[in-house]
């Protein structure tokens, strides 16, 4: 897996690429929580180039999500095709807010 972190403005942008699984999920859930503890309350996960995705990812995800409410923050996610089909097979659409891109997912942060 690979990890880049970007910033647009006060949004925190994290793209993940390659598979998501369980021995990447500590390194992902760390770096996850130092953006929330030190963003702005504006963060993306951008998945479009991640090719498989586990359980164990999916907790990182609901970890960061929860992390986030409690700074009364945001975070979107862009899916790959494949991670959108572990999302919707766990229900965890009806939880996240997902964009199509991640250009709407910025403007859709800028917004407010």
């Amino acid at each position: 897996m690979v990890i880049n972190e970007q910033k647009h403005d006060d949004i925190d942008i994290v793209v993940l690429s390659g598979r998501f699984v369980m021995a990447d999920a500590p390194e992902v859930r760390e770096r996850l929580k130092t953006l929330v503890e030190a963003g702005q309350g504006k963060l993306l996960v951008n998945m479009e180039s991640v090719t498989f995705i586990d359980s164990s990812a999916c907790a990182v995800l609901i970890s960061a999500f929860k992390a986030m409410q409690l700074k009364t923050g945001r975070l979107v996610l862009v899916n790959s095709p494949i991670v959108q089909s572990l999302i919707e097979l766990t229900r965890l659409h009806t939880v996240f807010e997902i964009m199509p891109n991640a250009e709407a997912a910025i403007a859709a942060l800028a917004a407010g």
